[in-house]
């Protein structure tokens, strides 16, 4: 047998090199496809974990607020914090509420080093503690002085509600 001669269409086994190249360029395209799917998936999960914690950020300002007991003024406050390994930095603008004796509280959180992306902004809403019956400022204005009635902060006064165990009771099974 010849060997330069082709074998003929039936006993021939294989792939030609064009055959390859095609079904190679197919795969490549598929996982770049996947490959860019994944990609935009962790940028999409890292913008969501930032938004978290900086939503976290300005709930703890808001929360530290309640628990102070501090009645902010009208006006604007800002700070940088560091949460995770990242330094943040909150804008807190404080609004009175003309209807009632409340202020409004707005906080953006954006990254320490690029303050115009704000990724939060979470509102919340304070009234003045109450502590024997006077507000906050009238205390500060020397309108009523009475430390018998006044709350000793968070939770103060507070007892846990009793619970009937059945015991000692005269129940008898």
């Amino acid at each position: 047998m010849d060997p330069n001669r082709r074998c003929p269409a039936t006993n021939c086994h294989g792939f030609t090199l064009l055959e390859v190249l095609v079904a190679m360029a197919i795969l490549s395209m598929g996982m770049i496809a996947v490959f860019s799917g994944m990609s935009q998936s962790l940028n999409v999960t890292a913008r969501l974990r930032d938004k978290t914690l900086a939503s976290w950020i300005a709930l703890n300002q808001i929360t530290e607020l309640q628990v102070t007991g501090e009645y902010p003024r009208a006006g604007n406050r800002s700070d940088q914090v560091e949460m995770a390994n990242v330094d943040w930095v909150y804008e807190m603008q404080i609004s009175n509420i003309p209807q009632i004796e409340m202020r409004r509280i707005d906080i953006t959180v954006s990254f320490a080093d690029s303050p115009d992306d704000i990724l939060s902004t979470v509102i919340g809403f304070i009234g003045p503690r109450v502590a024997g019956g006077a507000t906050v400022d009238d205390q500060a204005k020397g309108a009523q002085d009475n430390s018998e009635n006044s709350s000793d902060g968070f939770g103060s006064g507070w007892e846990p509600p009793s619970v009937n165990t059945g015991e000692n009771s005269g129940d008898t099974r």
